[in-house]
C-alpha cells in the first residue's frame, strides 16, 4: 500500500530536497507540495485520500506549529509530521503539543524519512478502521432512507416530518437524494450552491468538516445536504460515493434522515441497503399502493432489501378516504406500519410559506411518534393508531364542548325519540317506494290499453278486449284493485299501491292516449 504524503514548506531547498529523497522510496508518493497554510486546506480538499501531511515549522512566517494543530484539528484521521531545523528533546515535545505524530529535520537520512512516514502512515490505517468499525457495529448514528412507492405521495415532505420531530433531542442530517428534483430545500427555504453530488469527486474520505462545508443549517437545528439545482447533475453520483456519504452521515450525526424520492438507481439502491431502516411512503390510492407492491417486490429481487426490513407509511389518510388501512395493507401485502393524516389547508399554507418545520398540527404528531420508534427511543406498540390520535388532538376542543352539553339522563330520553323519527321516515320512504311502483305499472297497462283500442273498429268489444288486455299487465295485489277506464280517445288505469304507512292511501292513476292508424 502506497502512502501518500502532502509536503507544506516555504523554502525552496527544502522542498527540492523532500521530493527527491521522497522519489527514491518506493512505498510513499508525494501527491503535492505547498508553500502557505491556505493551499494546505485546499489540496486536503483536493486530496481526501492523503495519509500524512509533513509541515515545515518555517510556514507562514514560522507558525508551522499552529498551522499543525489547526490542520490536526480539523482533520483528526490525517498524520501530521513536523520538519524541524533541529529534532532535539524541547523541539519533538512542542511538535506533540501541536498535534504532530512525529517530526523529522532537515538533514534526516532516506531510511529515516521512510521510516517515520511509514510509521505514522500505519496508525491512520489503524485509526480509520476503527472508525470504520464503529460505525458499522451500530455505535454511531442512524441512517433512516425514506422512499416513495411513486412520485406525489409526499416522500420528500414525511422525510422533512421525521427530521424535524428529532431534532430537539439529536444532531440531526438531512439529505436529498432525489438528486434530479428534490425540492427539499424549496420547502425549507434554503438557497443553496453546493450540494451531495459535489462529494462524488472525494468519495475516497468524507471528514465531517467536508460535509459541514458541503452542508447547511437550517433554523430549527437541521442541517441539510441538498440535491443539486440541475436535476442533470444527479449522473455524476456514483455507488461508491453514495456508500461513503452514508458511512460519513452515520458518523457525523446521531440521526440521517435520508430522501431518495421514488426512481430507483445504482446510487439510491446503495442508499437503502446500507441504511439501517427504510420507510416506503404510499397514499390512499390505488395506484400508489399497487406501486407500493412492485416496489418491494423488486427489492426483495434485487436483493436491495428485505419486504420484513421495510416500513410501509400511509400518507396523507382521512377517515373519509374509500381505502383504509385495512384495504391499504391487504393491496400492499403487508402491514402498515403507521398512518401519517392529511394537514389539511393550514399544512398547505405551512408548505407554501416554507414553514413546516415551524408549524404544528395533526401531521406533525403522527410523524413524531414513528420517527421516535425509528431512531430506537420508544418501543413500537401500534404506530398505526397515529392516525386516530392526531385526529383525537385536533377535534380535542370540540369533543370537550359536545361531553359538556350530554350525560347519560339526556342520552336516554334522546334514544327512543331518534328511534321513533328514524322508523317514520322508513315507512315513508317505503310508502314512496310503492306509489312509484304502482305508477310505472299503471302507465305500461294504459300503454298496452291503448294500443288495443287504436287497431281494432270502436265498440263494446273493443272497449272490453282494451280493458282486458290493460289488467293482464297487472298481477297479484296491483291488479286486484285495479280499474281500467276506456274510452274511443284514451285509456286510464287506476292502481291502489299497497299500503306500508297505517291510514295511508295512495293511488297510482295514468291515462295513454290512443294512436289510431290512418
Amino acid at each position: 500500500m502506497v502512502t501518500k504524503v502532502l509536503l507544506a514548506s516555504p523554502d525552496e531547498r527544502t522542498l527540492e530536497r523532500m521530493s527527491q529523497v521522497l522519489a527514491e522510496a518506493e512505498a510513499i508518493s508525494l501527491v503535492q507540495v505547498v508553500r502557505d497554510a491556505s493551499s494546505v486546506d485546499e489540496a486536503l480538499v483536493r486530496h481526501p485520500d492523503l495519509d500524512v501531511l509533513v509541515v515545515d515549522e518555517q510556514v507562514d512566517s514560522g507558525r508551522g506549529l499552529a498551522v499543525a494543530r489547526s490542520v490536526g484539528a480539523a482533520n483528526p484521521l490525517l498524520g501530521v509530521v513536523m520538519l524541524l531545523d533541529q529534532a532535539g528533546p524541547e523541539q519533538f515535545a512542542a511538535a506533540m503539543d501541536s498535534g504532530a505524530r512525529s517530526v523529522l529535520s532537515r538533514t534526516s537520512s532516506l531510511a529515516e524519512i521512510v521510516s517515520r512516514l511509514e510509521s505514522v502512515a500505519q496508525w491512520v490505517a489503524a485509526a480509520r478502521s476503527a472508525v470504520s468499525a464503529d460505525a458499522r457495529g451500530g455505535r454511531a448514528g442512524r441512517v433512516i432512507a425514506v422512499a416513495g412507492a411513486k412520485g406525489g405521495v409526499g416522500t420528500s415532505t414525511v422525510a422533512l416530518l421525521l427530521a424535524q420531530s428529532l431534532v430537539a433531542t439529536r444532531s440531526v442530517g438531512l439529505v436529498d437524494f432525489d438528486l434530479q428534483s428534490g425540492d427539499l430545500a424549496a420547502y425549507l427555504g434554503v438557497h443553496t450552491r453546493r450540494s451531495v453530488v459535489d462529494l462524488v469527486d472525494i468519495a475516497g474520505e468524507m471528514t465531517g468538516r467536508i460535509l459541514r462545508e458541503t452542508s447547511y443549517d437550517v433554523p430549527g437545528g437541521l442541517r441539510l445536504l441538498s440535491a443539486p439545482n440541475d436535476g442533470e447533475r444527479g449522473e455524476e453520483m456514483t455507488a461508491r460515493a453514495a456508500r461513503s456519504v452514508v458511512n460519513a452521515l452515520r458518523y457525523q450525526y446521531e440521526v440521517a434522515i435520508i430522501d431518495v424520492g421514488s426512481h430507483l438507481t445504482e446510487a439510491t439502491a446503495v442508499v437503502l441497503e446500507e441504511a439501517d431502516a427504510a420507510v416506503l411512503v404510499v397514499t390512499p390510492d390505488l395506484p400508489a399502493l399497487r406501486s407500493a407492491r412492485r416496489t418491494l417486490a423488486m427489492w426483495e429481487r434485487l436483493v436491495i432489501r428485505q419486504q420484513a426490513g421495510v416500513q410501509v407509511l400511509l400518507n396523507r389518510q382521512n377517515r373519509r378516504n374509500e381505502v383504509t388501512e385495512s384495504l391499504a395493507a391487504k393491496i400492499v401485502e403487508t402491514r402498515i406500519a403507521a398512518t401519517v393524516p392529511d394537514g389539511g389547508q393550514p399544512f398547505e399554507s405551512a408548505m407554501n410559506t416554507a414553514s413546516v418545520v415551524t408549524a404544528s398540527g395533526p401531521a406533525h404528531s403522527a410523524a413524531a411518534k414513528f420517527a421516535a420508534v425509528l431512531a430506537g427511543s420508544e418501543v413500537e406498540e401500534n404506530p398505526a393508531d397515529a392516525v386516530d390520535e392526531a385526529y383525537a388532538e385536533a377535534t380535542a376542543g370540540r369533543g370537550r364542548r359536545r361531553a359538556r352539553g350530554n350525560d347519560d339522563g339526556q342520552s336516554a330520553v334522546e334514544m327512543p325519540v331518534a328511534f321513533t323519527v328514524a322508523l317514520l321516515v322508513l315507512l315513508l320512504c317505503g310508502q314512496g317506494i310503492a306509489w312509484g311502483t304502482g305508477y310505472l305499472l299503471a302507465r305500461n297497462a294504459a300503454h298496452e290499453g291503448a294500443r288495443t283500442v287504436g287497431l281494432q273498429p270502436w265498440g263494446p268489444a273493443t272497449a272490453g278486449s282494451a280493458r282486458t288486455v290493460a289488467l293482464d299487465e297487472l298481477t297479484g295485489p296491483w291488479r286486484s284493485g285495479a280499474t281500467v277506464d276506456v274510452s274511443p280517445s284514451d285509456v286510464s288505469v287506476h292502481i291502489v299501491a299497497p299500503t306500508v304507512v297505517p291510514g295511508v292511501r295512495l293511488t297510482s292513476s295514468v291515462s295513454a292516449q290512443v294512436q289510431r292508424e290512418q
